[in-house]
């Protein structure tokens, strides 16, 4: 792992995996507070790496000092319960030709954000979140094959295993993070750090879709709607596939009342989008609220028999269904 200044969760992640674990590598980037005696005090290898605003690096140096066999990459303000612990036995014993597994990040907060889901978990140390987000991230994977992180941030190893030709599968692993829980000032403080990196990287790849994907996301979380337009439409213009990038816009054109072109940018979205019926859906509650219930409710009907199961889909049709004219 990485960290800095991890006093208040270090000892409840590294309790929850010591058993598990054959050695412990932290690398610290300029922790100022008892990290790094926590970490000594479960025998782990320290290590001191200057900050240079990239988490790849830290990440990089990190797994260099790693000599077993797999590695687990964790964040300090994580925790693996205690019967997943036996999973990650089984699945490297299990992985003959996986180079790599992800596991499922649960990000846990106390008030409902979109794309959330219900926390129904009875796990002790998260039972009393209502919400989290979840992420499937490959944070464990084989040693010594060359595997190194990309991206200053939100990194990841997947794109070097692909690059690798090897191949990486999900597990039903959780990760539960708690970085959303932490004090407000920390977190507006890492939001800043998180910005001046976003920026930077997209300064350096103005050309990536992902990096001007990330920056209209940052733009979208200070309500500052003309630039996350602007990064949206950049991120469509270089990959139209690149996620739902479509219906990021539809949303701003929501925010501004425009209906018309949100239309527009959730039909592009469903062409790019097929597969998916979250475009479809957000178009059908668009022509809903301009009560065009007939135009919502063909939409609604054809997506349902893709997929039937669909609580947003069965819940929208039914809304609609009470508002057409018979």
């Amino acid at each position: 792992m990485i960290a800095k200044n991890e006093e208040k969760f270090l000892e409840q992640c590294l309790n929850s995996v010591k058993d598990v674990v054959d050695e412990i590598v932290v690398v610290d980037t300029g922790s100022t507070d008892n990290t790094k005696n926590i970490a000594n005090k479960f025998g782990a290898k320290i290590f001191d790496f200057k900050w240079v605003d990239d988490f790849s690096a830290a990440r990089n140096e990190s797994i260099k000092h790693a000599s077993k066999d797999w590695i687990l990459v964790l964040d300090a303000d994580e925790v693996i319960e205690k019967q997943d612990l036996g999973k990650i036995k089984n699945t490297i014993d299990d992985a003959k030709d996986i180079a790599g597994f992800s596991l499922e990040q649960r990000s846990y907060l106390n008030k409902f954000f979109e794309g959330s889901a219900k926390n129904e978990s009875n796990f002790e140390l998260v039972k009393d979140y209502p919400f989290y987000i979840s992420h499937h991230l490959v944070r464990l994977f084989k040693n010594k094959l060359g595997l190194y992180f990309r991206h200053r941030i939100h990194e990841l190893i997947e794109d070097s295993i692909t690059e690798k030709n090897l191949k990486y599968e999900k597990t039903g692993i959780v990760l539960h993070h708690f970085g959303s829980l932490k004090e407000t000032s920390l977190i507006i403080g890492k939001a800043g750090e998180y910005s001046k990196i976003i920026l930077k990287q997209l300064e350096e790849n103005p050309k990536s879709s992902r990096y001007n994907y990330q920056a209209a996301r940052m733009y979208l979380g200070g309500n500052d709607f003309s630039n996350a337009l602007k990064y949206f439409e950049k991120t469509a213009k270089i990959d139209p596939n690149y996620k739902l990038v479509f219906s990021e816009i539809a949303k701003i054109y929501l925010q501004m009342n425009d209906k018309n072109r949100a239309i527009e940018c959730f039909k592009k979205s469903i062409k790019y989008n097929s597969n998916n019926p979250s475009p479809a859906n957000n178009l059908a509650v668009v022509y809903m609220s301009m009560g065009k219930f007939e135009n919502a409710k063909k939409i609604l009907e054809e997506q349902l028999k893709k997929h039937p199961e669909n609580n947003a889909l069965k819940y929208n049709y039914g809304e609609c269904l009470k508002n057409v004219k018979k």
